[in-house]
């Protein structure tokens, strides 16, 4: 079965496809939700987000984190919900595995 894997990783898109031999076939939507612009923002907002919490500079990178742990929480429930959508709309076509550490 193809798989989805929910991956954050500095100024990647948090999205990662592979087909049923479980070889990478994009970092992106699906292609089936390719043209989804509601899917699309809400993955860009968490990378956006998720680069926000390092600094990254001429002289140094570093995780800063978030600022509260009430932050933090929005921000795995905002992950959360994107997963969800993701789901309602590629029903059972896809395996959808979520693998977030903030």
């Amino acid at each position: 079965m193809k798989k989805i894997k929910i991956y954050l990783d500095y100024h990647c898109f948090p999205v990662w496809v592979y087909n049923d031999n479980g070889e990478l076939i994009r970092n992106d939507l699906p292609k089936e939700l390719s043209e989804d612009k509601e899917v699309d923002d809400a993955f860009v907002e968490i990378q956006n987000m998720y680069d926000d919490l390092f600094l990254d500079n001429s002289i140094e990178f570093k995780y800063i984190g978030f600022s509260s742990e009430l932050d933090k929480q929005k921000y795995l429930k905002m992950i959360d919900n994107a997963v969800n959508l993701i789901k309602s709309k590629l029903g059972n076509s896809y395996n959808i595995e979520k693998k977030v550490d903030v």
